[in-house]
């Protein structure tokens, strides 16, 4: 098979009810597209069925596309995705959640623009979330305090729909490891802090396929904050 053009990173935690799923659409999607690919299982110490359903697919595998990132311990979203990246054989890089909120079919947008990414990023924009007022209300919060430090403009700086090239993700490595939790923050503030053009395209946010989204408890959300403003003034200060 010829050179990984694109390398998928799905970063992934207890998801047993919708990560097949999720999988088997971005594959058939890409299949259609007719791109060289493959997809990262960047799984993140699961403790539900997730692990066996994704040796399942590994084993089952008769094209090569999955590319093994399990692990036992946990690292955190950052560290999961990192962590892939750095094995990743695609000049291209798709970070996105798998929980399949994300819609495949809006990827061909982000691939008919990938030229614009020679010094930059494309990032979603999902115009209508289809998440929990809490979540709604945190994202919001937390897009101003973004605002204030990077006099952003961007629309949906957390989105989950982002296309780079892996050279530009490596460059932004040493700014990424201060945001454990909040990954798509970091990440678009280091793209502001090394002057990186960001293009944003309208993206489909749909319903999870099944099950929960892997939220934090109440009492831990003061603390996360803490860390992930803290992490937003190391970038800045760099």
């Amino acid at each position: 098979m010829n050179e990984k053009k694109l390398s998928i990173v799905l970063p992934i935690y207890n998801e047993e009810k919708s990560i097949k799923k999720t999988i088997l659409e971005w594959k058939n999607e890409l299949d259609l597209l007719k791109i060289n690919y493959e997809i990262i299982l960047a799984e993140d110490g699961s403790h539900d069925n997730t692990k066996n359903i994704l040796f399942e697919l590994i084993n089952e595998d008769k094209d090569n596309i999955y590319l093994n990132n399990i692990v036992e311990k946990k690292r955190g979203y950052a560290g999961a995705i990192i962590s892939s990246v750095k094995i990743a054989n695609g000049e291209f890089i798709l970070y996105t959640d798998s929980d399949g909120q994300c819609n495949p079919k809006d990827f061909i947008n982000f691939w008919n623009k990938k030229e614009f990414i020679n010094g930059g990023i494309i990032i979603g924009n999902r115009k209508t979330r289809s998440d929990t007022l809490f979540r709604l209300i945190m994202s919001k919060s937390f897009k101003i305090i973004h605002r204030i430090l990077f006099y952003s403009k961007v629309k949906d700086p957390s989105c989950p729909y982002v296309l780079c090239r892996k050279k530009t993700f490596l460059e932004l490595e040493k700014y990424l490891i201060y945001m454990v939790e909040g990954f798509g923050w970091g990440f678009v503030a280091a793209c502001i802090k090394t002057k990186k053009n960001i293009l944003e395209i309208d993206i489909d946010h749909k319903k999870r396929n099944e099950g929960k989204t892997n939220v934090f408890h109440l009492n831990e959300i003061p603390s996360i904050a803490i860390r992930n403003i803290i992490g937003l003034l190391r970038i800045k200060l760099m």
